[in-house]
């Protein structure tokens, strides 16, 4: 019988209830060893979510965000099935009860994952059933996109298949990819993560992807194929059987699906010895992977020379222990592999950061070019796992001090807080850039380490001229920004103006007067109506920044659109911007330039707004880095062949 280290007999009631007893005086129930093969009795259409959780998170609700998002999904029935991979023979638990919103596949707990599906199968009753244990967080839509993908799919890397199970792209915390789906580098082997440790800019490429399993617990699949889970505390093996065993049970494939950002919050790999993962693995023996080539192909990827150790009996399997490279680039051509790092945090946490639209800007930018470009927060400019594909590093140096790529050309873009960036720093790089013409020319100058202008930019598809928007009436003078914990000088000096004065950002709330403060977030797809509908723009900088000629990018985006605006003083803002940024020194100056406001007509005004949105615009950037790239890599190899 599988799970062979577990005594008793499964599902009575213990007639003890140890020291402390179960809440609320019931009898505890003793780990549920069993394995239930009832199979289940599907209809036409619906879904059904079976919510897997380990049993400590049960107690603390951790399964019930999952069931909200469920119910919220237009799930017919929600089941919640409780495990505990760490149990012992003589383990009890108070019973799992059901809630308002959610039944419970059973009263005990499983003592594996599989065991958990398993008891959950006979009860479902939709065409379609999502598998989503609580350790795994899904966006909103996720849940119909996952269920939406299993059915007839099209396209040549289907072979007219179809798609049984659909996986989504999970992702650490860091943001870089956990598993794009399992690999089966050798039969009798542990699989591997697909993708893992990579940007997950990677994984959006393999969309509709066929790949050999699943090996996180979250996945749709038809319920008529649904199979019987093996047992194992080796959740990992406990995914990829089923997955492959559904997707064989209908002829059909595992497809991955990203749906977003879905985060694994918890462990999965246990570190446990268990027999029955290598007595399931071993069904694999001959079998082989046809589906990572034309996989990895989408990203110009190929596997390396590979192996992998085969599971023993008893064996630890934490994780495949895969050797070599693993994956290799195929030959591009011109077309290069890009790292832009930033400095801001990886998910939501960073989402309102001005360098993450920055460097998703340049990112566009360079695909236009025919680059390949993956944006690296400030948790994975290091990937061990995949940085060795990578042929430029580019760092838009703000807030960090990144470490520099071993194998790629290293390219430092200085575009914020240049009192920050040494000697030291400028010389890890091959290539360097700053945004201030000033702070280049004199650090050139003081350190013989070649620095060359390059400004920021901004993005003429979203910041272009055009009428007001009706969603700012009657806007005056706007400035958007945070208060950085500080008073900032353009907003005072407005206040005390006495402009008629709109504020959005964090942190204004108790420093301005009633009525000024508009909001703490203006979406960045709202900032060009924004712009185009104030009649004066305010701005300001960081000391250091005016200082050295670091032109913020607000003035490129809010000049771009038709905007005036008023900044305090930058050396070379009049003529750099064709007179749409006029500088102010004092607050009567200010009031002065408000009042003035645009002498220019609005047919002037287009035009110069659409002039500076061509000069300035992420694809020239984009341009003057490539080449210089590319100067530097053929003067690398003409070095190497001497």
């Amino acid at each position: 019988m599988a799970f062979r280290r577990l005594l008793g007999r499964p599902g009575v009631p213990a007639t003890t209830t140890g020291p402390d007893g179960p809440a609320g005086g019931e009898p505890s129930l003793p780990v549920d060893t069993s394995l239930v093969t009832d199979a289940p009795q599907p209809g036409t259409d619906g879904f059904d979510v079976v919510v897997t959780v380990a049993e400590s998170a049960f107690r603390a609700g951790a399964h019930l965000g999952a069931v909200r998002a469920a119910r919220i999904a237009g799930a017919r029935t929600v089941l919640v099935s409780a495990y505990d991979v760490h149990a012992g023979p003589q383990s009890t638990y108070p019973p799992v009860l059901a809630g308002d919103d959610h039944d419970v596949a059973r009263a005990t707990v499983a003592a594996t994952w599989g065991g958990a599906v398993a008891a959950a199968r006979p009860l479902l009753r939709s065409s379609v059933v999502v598998v989503q244990d609580a350790g795994i967080a899904l966006p909103d839509g996720a849940l119909a996109r996952l269920v939406a993908a299993v059915g007839p799919v099209g396209g040549p890397d289907h072979d007219r298949r179809e798609a049984v199970v659909a996986l989504p792209v999970v992702r650490t915390p860091d943001d870089v990819v956990a598993s794009a789906g399992a690999v089966l580098v050798r039969g009798t082997a542990p699989v591997a993560s697909l993708l893992r440790g990579h940007p997950s800019e990677d994984a959006e490429a393999l969309d509709g992807a066929r790949v050999f399993a699943g090996d996180e617990p979250c996945f749709a699949v038809r319920t008529t194929a649904l199979a019987v889970p093996v047992v194992t505390v080796d959740t990992r093996t406990a995914v990829a059987r089923l997955t492959r065993d559904s997707a064989d049970a209908a002829s059909g494939d595992c497809v991955v699906v990203p749906v977003g950002r879905v985060y694994r919050t918890s462990v999965l790999r246990e570190r446990r010895y268990d027999t029955d993962a290598a007595d399931a693995l071993a069904v694999w023996r001959g079998r082989s992977d046809d589906a990572v080539d034309t996989a990895l192909a989408r990203l110009g990827l190929a596997p390396d020379e590979t192996s992998a150790d085969a599971a023993g009996a008893p064996v630890a399997l934490r994780e495949p222990v895969v050797r070599g490279t693993w994956l290799r680039t195929l030959d591009r051509g011109e077309r290069l592999r890009w790292s832009v790092r930033i400095a801001a945090h990886p998910g939501p946490r960073g989402d309102d950061w001005g360098d993450t639209f920055f460097a998703r800007d340049l990112a566009v930018a360079l695909r236009g070019l025919g680059q390949d470009v993956v944006v690296d927060h400030r948790e994975s400019h290091v990937r061990p796992f995949s940085e060795h594909l990578d042929d430029v590093a580019l760092t838009l140096r703000g807030l960090d001090d990144t470490p520099v790529h071993p194998t790629a050309t290293n390219v430092l873009w200085v575009i914020s807080h240049p009192d920050l960036v040494t000697a030291a720093e400028l010389a890890r790089h091959e290539l360097r850039f700053a945004a201030g013409p000033v702070w280049a020319a004199r650090v050139t100058a003081g350190t013989g380490l070649a620095v060359g202008p390059l400004l920021q930019a901004t993005d003429p598809a979203r910041f272009h001229p055009g009428p007001a928007d009706p969603a700012f009436p009657d806007l005056d003078t706007a400035f958007v920004g945070k208060t950085r914990r500080v008073f900032r000088p353009v907003v005072r000096d407005a206040v005390e103006a006495g402009v008629d004065l709109a504020v959005w950002g964090e942190g204004w709330e108790s420093l301005l007067p009633d009525g000024v403060h508009r909001g703490v977030f203006v979406p960045n797809e709202q900032l060009p109506a924004l712009y185009r509908s104030a009649r004066v723009v305010l701005n300001d900088h960081w000391d250091d920044m005016a200082r050295d000629g670091f032109v913020s990018n607000r003035l490129f985006d809010a000049a771009a659109s038709g905007a005036l605006v008023v900044t305090d003083p930058v050396p070379g803002t009049e003529a750099l911007f064709h007179g749409a940024v006029r500088p102010y020194t004092d607050v009567a100056d200010l009031r002065e330039l408000v009042q003035l406001g645009e002498s220019a007509s609005d047919a002037d005004r287009a035009a110069r707004g659409a002039r500076i949105g061509a000069e300035h615009s992420f694809a020239r950037r984009a341009e003057t880095l490539l080449d210089a790239v590319r100067r530097e890599r053929g003067g690398r190899q003409e070095r190497g062949r001497r």
